[in-house]
């Protein structure tokens, strides 16, 4: 019997500034900032708010990532609350350029 692939999700709410010369829209725009993080891919995005600047525009945005083996699986059996790959994103959001978290918490609890 094959085991099932879990694929943890996150929701984090995000600064990020997207260049004025982004192709698509500030979604768009926002959501291969996001991407260009190893091991994140943007499962939805819904857009806060927008503050306009000279190069580029910041964007709030509330967003729901699924999380890659890359940027570490939640393998601790004692990890309940999935703590292990909040932090992990949260390092990566940070580590991300042009992104900023305020707030990543786990959406599905660990199987």
């Amino acid at each position: 019997m094959a085991a099932a692939i879990h694929t943890p999700s996150v929701e984090a709410t995000v600064t990020v500034r997207v260049s004025q010369a982004a192709t698509g829209d500030l979604v768009a725009g926002a959501r291969a900032q996001i991407e260009r993080i190893d091991g994140l891919r943007v499962e939805e995005i819904e857009i806060a708010g927008l503050r306009p600047g000279l190069n580029d525009t910041t964007v709030e945005a509330v967003a729901t990532l699924a999380v890659g083996e890359e940027a570490g699986p939640d393998t601790d059996p004692d990890d309940a609350a999935g703590f292990v790959v909040v932090d992990r994103v949260r390092e990566r959001l940070a580590d991300g350029f042009g992104v900023d978290p305020e707030r990543v918490e786990r959406v599905d609890p660990p199987d």
